[in-house]
């Protein structure tokens, strides 16, 4: 997103110099975790709902619903936990962020702002992460040092998308 804000400020002919700001640090809240195994994050790979047979439990305290697929619709391999990019587990982390830092959302050609705001006061914003892992990934979830960074998405911002559910 600064890159491509960036590449704008460049075709107008002008140049931009970046450095790194000190703010306030936010406040993050957990509201909610969820765990899903059989599903990704990319919404249309999933299918319909009725293609899975779904089944509930809980992994490290978080609820966790298993999608698997029914028999026709099954294409897996048991070789494919294998791969790298095999990545079964979809979590799902709904946080309360309270920040300086404005988040809003424009429209294309960056005119208007759809919704949000620019002005000075403190705001929170409800935000749904989510990433698809492998499972030993899920050990990354403990608090060390030096842990690789899972690739979070945002999946929704302040409900407007209703919570973006995996299935129509």
């Amino acid at each position: 997103m600064v890159g491509s804000s960036v590449d704008r400020i460049h075709f107008h002919g002008l140049d931009i110099e970046m450095a790194n700001l000190t703010v306030e640090q936010p406040s993050i809240k957990v509201l909610k975790v969820e765990i899903n195994h059989g599903i990704n994050f990319e919404r249309d790979s999933n299918g319909s709902e009725d293609r899975y047979n779904v089944s509930t439990s809980s992994i490290l305290g978080a609820p966790t619903t298993y999608y698997t697929p029914k028999e026709e619709f099954d294409t897996r391999h048991w070789l494919d936990c294998f791969e790298d990019d095999h990545r079964p587990y979809n979590i799902c982390v709904t946080t309360m962020i309270e920040s300086p830092m404005k988040l809003y959302v424009q429209n294309q050609n960056y005119s208007s702002i759809l919704f949000g705001s620019k002005d000075e006061e403190s705001v929170k914003n409800v935000v749904r992460f989510e990433a698809n892992v492998r499972g030993i990934d899920l050990f990354n979830i403990l608090p060390i040092d030096n842990k690789k960074s899972l690739d979070w998405k945002i999946t929704d911002f302040n409900d407007i998308m209703n919570g973006n559910p995996h299935f129509e």
